[in-house]
């Protein structure tokens, strides 16, 4: 094992509860996202997806965790 391999440097960045469809980088001419259309430009984007749940809570702790609601116990969403 190369023990001065370099590792990748990843930044995850989720715009919470947007529609992929509301991006400029996705074609939207009405609404403007200079900044993720920007990140979108120099980085990584993701077009394929799958939601858990479609409501945000359980959602959210899936991508925390990797588990589904049944697995996670986050099945409504959480007040703040």
């Amino acid at each position: 094992m190369n023990t001065n391999a370099t590792l990748p440097n990843i930044l995850f960045i989720l715009s919470d509860d947007h529609g992929a469809w509301a991006l400029g980088c996705a074609g939207n001419r009405e609404i403007e996202t200079p900044n993720l259309d920007r990140l979108a430009a120099s980085g990584m984007r993701f077009t394929n997806f799958f939601c858990t749940s479609p409501v945000c809570s359980p959602a959210r702790a899936s991508l925390l965790t990797g588990k589904i609601p049944s697995q996670h116990g986050v099945h409504d969403w959480l007040a703040a």
